[in-house]
């Protein structure tokens, strides 16, 4: 039996950050739910399906079928909304901006079909073009606004979609099976070139072959690198203009043992005989590249996959336990595998702490020591604190009694302390100015979203309720004793105490001890975020199953919390912004973590609790409103690409209560900070016929096609009176509210996307209702200029 002495893991210093190996683990079996009855189906006519896309926007999916066609289906309808026929068809691809689908086939022909709404509406067919035809069978494509990449059996092609234009990377072609992929676009310049891709003509021809010193490709306006699969585990780094910069060659970083696959199953795995088995040097061909996690590429072949490092041309793992893969699907850092069998496997790159503590935040804690013992000949190398060292010295984690859960968390508390303290050791200051606290996944940064561009490092399950690195001990039980409630508040109001200190001696550096104050100011984030910790613990506390009362609790605890918080730090000048920009990461965690957890029955069911109805109001709009620029006199500038906000099933619900209760203040408030709710709110107004005067500003500051879809044609003739004069400001570049000009405004130049709002109308009511809109428009604002592709 182990001895722990508490003392041992109260740390005086932050350790450093923790450099440990990465390994692949398999998430829980997903089969069972892949195969499990299907409520609603939908046959497709056309054959089997061998390939499936889904569009970058998630409303759409394409299918290839074993006869040779291509089936769009809208995922909101069920709808097959496109029939476009090939011959035997080998990749699908969508654009950035869900409009296009680029079609290979085993005839080296490249096609795309461009979707639109007409075609949504299924009005006319689909129009697709014949882009190239190449020398032999596509192999893979990728896209990279504005360029698309073709890897066929022989040579890879970089192709300009604005310019119609292609050329083959390098000289030398090659026979097989062969990956390519684009790697590390910049986000901005990507977004750039997304809207010189939306702003070109939807008529597309064929592309025309040019030269290697032609430079007209638009390689210098995209940031991204390419890599090439190359015969005998190389690849090529190529500039995205086409040109070879160098080859990297794996043959001899591929001389290592296969890492098995952990899994929370097995037991009998030995770590030992792996690393002492030598391997030779392997000769492959990277059938398919992705990116993964942003940073690293996967590929596979018949003798199983690997990650590669591109930046240190080094291998990162491989392993040999799947061999039959059929094909894959690469999200973030999850790798979906499809065997020949038609077995689905899901697989997470993760390195070895994060596995861990992903596991004991789950509290699964059996497995937890599984992985302990399984990677015990690594953790030892890094941590020499005693505890820690004899849990990596028991001979098998079965010996602790799988009964005992208070037993088992006195053994891994040591362990999960020190993990977390070293993953929490750099907060990273976000391009947002936010800094990001308790970061668990090195940076897997995009799954789940704070709030559209707001803080993308915030974008991830690592820094929500699943991965946010705090100890998470008590159990939602433990909670509900006053005891503990009232000693996690004492505590939190003594280390604020404490910290006015280290604040006072901070101000008290001289200029030139540079040296001291970053030391001082990382020991005051260390003590702000010692502070901040209840609110994790609070906000990792919440369950779906939790009662009304308990959600109660919860709110009104971490509300007093942070008061407290942010009124002892208000006699700190000088270090307010930097406070300020920790504990909001606090509070926004906190926020995520509610709407992630909370179950959305109970709000459902709420009748009088109007506490936890604002909790989920207050959570939604402070997750959601930092993604809108906003005038000086706070409302939102005109959007440009509206976004769909993060837990918008919340959002709707909450609109419809408050309409239900004829609180249309509620409502308007919700839309006015997050406005892309206008869409579910006007809407809601329509179809009762309420007043829509005081709503006209609000909706027509926005821009957004879609709101003036559903508020232009409900209008009367005073009301467009009143539309025309909020034109002329619109005209002006002025705020509709404040009448002061737009200090930033729109990067676009369509005022009122009048086109568009006809577009909105034909895919929901149909051509009749359009037309009647065109024709009221054309009698109440005659001077409208239309966008000539509709």
């Amino acid at each position: 039996m182990l001895e722990l002495n508490d003392d041992a893991f109260r740390w005086t210093m932050y350790p450093a950050a923790l450099d440990l190996p990465y390994v692949l683990w398999e998430c829980e079996e997903i089969n069972s739910v892949l195969y499990r009855p299907i409520n609603s189906t939908q046959r497709i006519k056309e054959g089997a399906v061998s390939r499936v896309a889904i569009s970058p926007d998630e409303k759409t999916v394409a299918l290839a079928t074993a006869r040779g066609t291509v089936c769009v289906v809208s995922l909101k309808s069920t709808q097959l909304i496109a029939i476009a026929v090939y011959e035997q068809i080998t990749c699908l691809c969508w654009n950035n901006n869900s409009t296009d689908i680029y079609v290979g086939d085993a005839a080296g022909k490249v096609s795309v079909m461009v979707l639109s709404i007409f075609a949504v509406n299924g009005m006319f067919q689909t129009p697709t073009c014949i882009l190239m035809n190449l020398d032999s069978s596509i192999v893979q494509l990728n896209f990279c606004s504005p360029l698309l990449l073709v890897s066929t059996l022989s040579r890879c092609y970089i192709c300009d979609t604005v310019q119609e234009q292609y050329k083959h990377i390098g000289n030398k072609p090659r026979i097989g099976e062969f990956g390519a992929c684009f790697y590390k676009v910049h986000e901005n310049t990507a977004l750039n070139l997304q809207k010189e891709e939306r702003n070109i003509n939807d008529t597309r021809g064929a592309f025309n072959f040019i030269s290697d010193n032609d430079s007209n490709i638009l390689g210098e306006k995209n940031h991204a690198k390419i890599f090439c699969a190359r015969p005998g585990s190389r690849l090529w780094e190529v500039s995205a203009d086409g040109i070879v910069v160098k080859t990297h060659q794996f043959k001899e970083a591929l001389a290592i043992p296969p890492a098995t696959i952990f899994r929370s199953s097995f037991l009998d795995f030995s770590q030992k005989e792996e690393t002492e088995h030598k391997w030779p040097p392997q000769s492959i061909n990277f059938s398919h590249l992705f990116v993964i996690a942003r940073r690293y590429l996967f590929s596979y072949t018949n003798s199983g996959v690997y990650i590669i490092d591109p930046i240190s041309a080094s291998v990162l793992l491989w392993s040999n336990e799947y061999t039959n893969i059929a094909m894959t699907a690469v999200v973030d850092d999850q790798i979906y595998l499809m065997t020949c069998d038609s077995v689905f496997h899901c697989l997470a790159l993760s390195s070895i702490d994060n596995v861990i503590l992903r596991l004991f935040r789950h509290e699964r804690y059996n497995e937890c020591l599984d992985a302990c013992f399984v990677y015990r000949s690594q953790l030892s190398k890094v941590f020499n604190i005693k505890e820690i060292i004899e849990l990596f010295e028991m001979e098998d984690p079965q010996r602790v009694s799988r009964n005992e859960k208070e037993l088992r968390l006195a053994v891994l508390r040591p362990l999960i302390t020190f993990l977390q303290a070293g993953s929490n050791n750099k907060p990273a200051k976000l391009d947002s100015g936010i800094v990001v606290v308790h970061s668990e996944n090195d940076g897997f940064a995009n799954r789940r979203t704070y709030g559209y561009e707001m803080i993308s490092a915030l974008q991830s399950s690592e820094t929500s309720s699943e991965d946010s690195s705090e100890m998470q001990i008590m159990s939602g039980k433990d909670r509900d004793e006053n005891l503990a409630r009232e000693n996690t508040l004492e505590t939190t109001s003594a280390g604020v105490r404490d910290l006015d200190e280290d604040l006072e001696a901070l101000r008290n550096v001289k200029d030139d001890n540079r040296e001291m104050l970053g030391d001082s100011q990382q020991h005051v984030m260390h003590r702000v975020q010692s502070d901040l910790q209840p609110i994790y613990d609070l906000a990792n506390s919440v369950r779906p199953s939790m009662s009304e009362k308990e959600i109660e609790e919860i709110i009104s605890e971490t509300d007093k919390l942070m008061r407290t918080i942010k009124e002892s730090y208000k006699g700190s000048p000088g270090f307010q912004s930097f406070i300020y920009e920790i504990t909001r990461a606090a509070e926004l965690h906190y926020y995520n973590t509610f709407l992630e957890n909370a179950s959305v029955q109970l709000l459902h069911s709420i009748s009088t609790n109007d506490l936890i109805v604002r909790q989920f109001t207050r959570a939604f709009i402070q997750i959601n409103s930092p993604a809108y620029a906003r005038c000086s006199c706070g409302y939102p500038y005109p959007m440009d690409k509206p976004t769909e906000p993060k837990f918008l099933a919340i959002g709707e619900f909450l609109i419809k209560r408050y309409a239900d209760c004829d609180l249309p203040k509620e409502c308007s408030n919700i839309c006015d900070q997050v406005p892309y709710m206008w869409r579910k709110y006007l809407a809601v107004c329509i179809e009762r016929r309420n007043t829509l005067d005081d709503l006209l500003r609000q909706c027509l500051q926005t821009r957004d096609k879609v709101v003036l879809s559903f508020l232009l044609p409900a209008l009367n003739e005073q009301q467009w009176n009143c539309v025309s004069t909020c034109l002329n400001e619109i005209e002006d570049g002025t705020c509709l509210f404040c009448a002061m000009p737009l200090t930033e405004k729109p990067k676009y130049n369509v005022l009122i996307d009048w086109s568009g709002i006809a577009g909105e109308i034909m895919k929901r009511e149909g051509p009749d209702e359009a037309t009647a809109f065109l024709i009221k428009l054309e009698n109440m604002m005659p001077n409208v200029n239309f966008d000539r592709r509709y």
